[in-house]
């Protein structure tokens, strides 16, 4: 099965999540998130203003700066499929772009540099156990993770797991994924060969 057919087949999937079951698993997710070691060590955490069925983020982000530390958010470049990070203190920093999608107004928020940013926690459709991941299909994050260097880690339902996800060579996979049953630990599954 191509990439394209595993993601409209998962987005097919998680839009019929109910808004009770959404929220529930989001806040398991949320929970498991901030028990999280490398989340405690953290002082910079970038992360995407989630959209519906996304694992929501607003809630994190809200108790991120309500826990003191700071929050940084993708401006993607469509031109170049690049993208910069901006640290936001209020989601009055936030701009609505294409696709309805919520990012920083480079005239209200503060560019942070890569190396500023000691946890990413990267968006997907469909993760395997290995942390290899596919997006929605721009390149954005594979193009970013190549001289991105500290922690990576996703936020995934559980029903986005499947090891139907073949890693192509130019994809980066993930350090750690949290679920909303589990915390898996991509390095040592990919060290013991586990998809």
């Amino acid at each position: 099965m191509s990439k394209k057919e595993i993601r409209n087949r998962m987005k097919d999937q998680l839009s019929i999540l109910g808004k009770e079951q959404y929220q529930l698993y989001s806040t398991e997710i949320e929970n498991l998130f901030f028990r999280d070691n490398i989340v405690q060590n953290s002082s910079v955490i970038g992360l995407t203003i989630s959209t519906f069925p996304e694992v929501h983020t607003k809630e994190i982000i809200q108790r991120l700066w309500d826990m003191g530390k700071s929050v940084v958010v993708p401006k993607c470049s469509p031109k170049d499929r690049s993208m910069n990070f901006y640290m936001i203190e209020s989601f009055e920093q936030l701009e609505v772009v294409y696709m309805q999608l919520l990012e920083p107004n480079p005239l209200k928020a503060s560019l942070v540099q890569p190396s500023d940013i000691d946890l990413l926690v990267v968006p997907g459709i469909v993760y395997n156990k290995s942390g290899y991941r596919i997006g929605y299909g721009g390149g954005y994050y594979d193009r970013f993770l190549k001289s991105y260097m500290n922690h990576t880690m996703s936020l995934a339902f559980e029903c986005q797991l499947s090891d139907e996800v073949i890693p192509e060579s130019f994809d980066l996979p993930v350090d750690q994924i949290i679920t909303n049953k589990q915390v898996i630990h991509c390095k040592s599954n990919r060290e013991e060969g586990i998809r």
